[in-house]
């Protein structure tokens, strides 16, 4: 191969020759894997990657398991208990199954901004089965009950409560016979 050598006018050309150095032979690979080794750094060398908080880690990716037992309705959500930490200033009565809004960009880490939400469901205050806030599944008055403990507790309940559990289970039988 000629190349023409620095420093030269274009007037006139020298021509080298660069000769290479290496044979084929260096570029057949019987073991990849003692290749790979040799071409990696020495650990000393090798930056150690910086672990990350665990709060930090991935908190926009769900990971807490959500399956309505009366509606088998399941989804993965970001937070469980009364407080989450992306609804600034929002703190249930109750333990609840809160996911970010899906439909929402994420800010960015550093501002402390309140996100959109959904309040998924609880756990039913009576027999413990998790149901989601549907109508169709849970019924809530001071705490989230499932609508089969509603109906076997509706007469220990207020008067007005009483009146809304009612107007519910109407309105879903009502659904039914259409």
């Amino acid at each position: 191969m000629e190349a023409e050598q620095p420093g030269t006018s274009s007037g006139s050309s020298v021509s080298v020759n660069i000769d290479n150095d290496l044979a084929d032979e260096d570029f057949l690979l019987n073991d990849e894997a003692a290749e790979i080794a040799r071409l990696q750094l020495p650990e000393e060398n090798q930056q150690p990657q910086e672990k990350l908080d665990p709060q930090e880690e991935d908190e926009r990716i769900a990971k807490i398991d959500f399956r309505c037992s009366a509606c088998d309705m399941h989804e993965l959500v970001h937070y469980f208990g009364r407080q989450p930490p992306f609804a600034l200033g929002i703190k249930y009565r109750e333990d609840t199954f809160v996911m970010r809004d899906p439909f929402q960009p994420p800010p960015s880490r550093w501002q402390s901004k309140p996100e959109f939400y959904v309040a998924m469901g609880a756990n039913c205050s009576s027999c413990s089965k998790v149901v989601c806030k549907d109508a169709a599944c849970s019924f809530y008055y001071t705490r989230t009950v499932c609508l089969p403990c509603g109906k076997a507790e509706l007469k220990d309940w207020p008067v007005e409560a009483q009146a809304r559990l009612r107007k519910q289970i109407a309105a879903l039988d009502g659904d039914k016979d259409k």
